[in-house]
């Protein structure tokens, strides 16, 4: 059985139609406005700012870390995120934790939405 198939044709890549001369190529990307970023890297600075104060009550405090981990291991949820929150930081801090670490997040908000986070996991 024999098919006939048409013919090819070749065009080179340089040939251009005049309905293709008027197609207006347009950028996919929105301009770029650095506001937000800036804003969230300023937000995260304070969260940073949080996040060393937790680190130096436990690095500084056998007696805060005792009661951290003890509440952990008895697994009164409430009281080791209310140890954390207790520390004068601005942001509220979600606690989760396992036999082996502690996971210590927190969020912030710019303009009404959550623009960072920042997640300490340490190991016991």
């Amino acid at each position: 059985m024999h098919y006939l198939l048409p013919p090819y044709f070749y065009v080179p890549s340089f040939f251009k139609t005049k309905q293709e001369e008027k197609v207006i190529r347009q950028d996919p990307f929105p301009e770029v406005d650095t506001d937000l970023f800036t804003e969230s890297a300023q937000t995260f600075q304070v969260l940073m700012q949080d996040a060393e104060k937790i680190i130096e009550k436990i690095a500084n405090s056998k007696d805060f870390a005792f009661h951290v981990m003890d509440a952990a291991q008895k697994s009164e949820h409430d009281k080791v995120k209310n140890l954390i929150n207790s520390l004068d930081i601005s942001h509220q801090a979600e606690v989760d934790y396992n036999p082996d670490n502690i996971r210590i997040t927190l969020l912030a908000q710019t303009q009404n939405m959550d623009c960072c986070k920042l997640i300490m996991a340490l190991h016991w």
